[in-house]
């Protein structure tokens, strides 16, 4: 039977875009054993297609949105423009900003402070300044910008109802996961078009937004650099990411 492996990206997998060697042999030796190979991450489309499409059979993009395995698309829900109108109006007052992520385009709205950081952590990906949402691609996921702690507090508290956030302290970014879609939906509607059974099924994460993914595998494994919440809900803890943390949770279930 194949099983199919769930890796998110940043603190996971890789440290912004530099996976450990040990991470990148353990998951091509899965490939070459037959099994699925799933980045399940909340990058865009536009990112994990240029810096992580060799590492995978299929992406599960922006939080759960946004899902395709070589040319057919398994997954398409992008965001309501009503919550995006919402999310930029509570961001905006509290003096942030928030950028939001089509599968190829980026479009800033905020602060200028804000929008040269998201420039330079998007090197190579030119950032849009916003217009209408009817003159955007549609948007599947969007991360806001802060000053402070109190201010992500603030907008935490005004959208609590509808996204879920991950934020990158001690960068003052969180990326947001928008219900009812995340990474757990996603997940769950792959393997089932894949015909793999949930017990045959694996996840590796270390962020909030992991929970989401942790919902609907089977096991679920969190990075020894994971946030609290995340260990407290995972089948197994294993080491941190520049610890070989890939590679000794694969060795745990002895899938390597």
């Amino acid at each position: 039977m194949r099983n199919a492996f769930f890796f998110d990206i940043d603190g996971t997998l890789a440290i912004r875009r530099d996976v450990p060697e040990s991470a990148s042999a353990s998951i091509a030796q899965l490939r070459r054993q037959g099994h699925y190979v799933f980045i399940c991450t909340g990058r865009n489309a536009s990112y994990v297609r240029r810096h992580f499409s060799s590492y995978a059979d299929g992406f599960i993009c922006a939080n759960g949105r946004y899902a395709f395995m070589n040319d057919s698309v398994l997954y398409d829900h992008p965001i309501e423009t009503g919550l995006l109108v919402r999310a930029r109006d509570t961001v905006l007052p509290i003096g942030g900003g928030i950028i939001f992520f089509g599968n190829a385009h980026a479009y800033y709205d905020g602060d200028e402070e804000g929008y040269a950081r998201f420039c330079t952590a998007h090197a190579g990906e030119p950032v849009n300044r916003c217009t209408s949402f009817s003159e955007m691609d549609p948007v599947y996921t969007f991360d806001v910008f802060f000053h402070s702690e109190e201010e992500l507090q603030r907008i935490i508290s005004s959208l609590s109802d509808f996204c879920i956030f991950n934020p990158h302290l001690p960068w003052p970014t969180a990326d947001v996961t928008v219900l009812p879609h995340d990474k757990g939906t996603a997940l769950a509607s792959v393997i089932a078009q894949l015909g793999i059974s949930r017990e045959h099924t694996y996840a590796f994460g270390d962020g909030h937004n992991d929970l989401c993914m942790f919902r609907e595998a089977g096991h679920t494994i969190a990075m020894g650099n994971a946030v609290e919440e995340l260990k407290q809900s995972a089948e197994h803890i294993t080491t941190d990411i520049l610890a070989d943390g890939v590679r000794n949770g694969l060795r745990h279930y002895g899938l390597l």
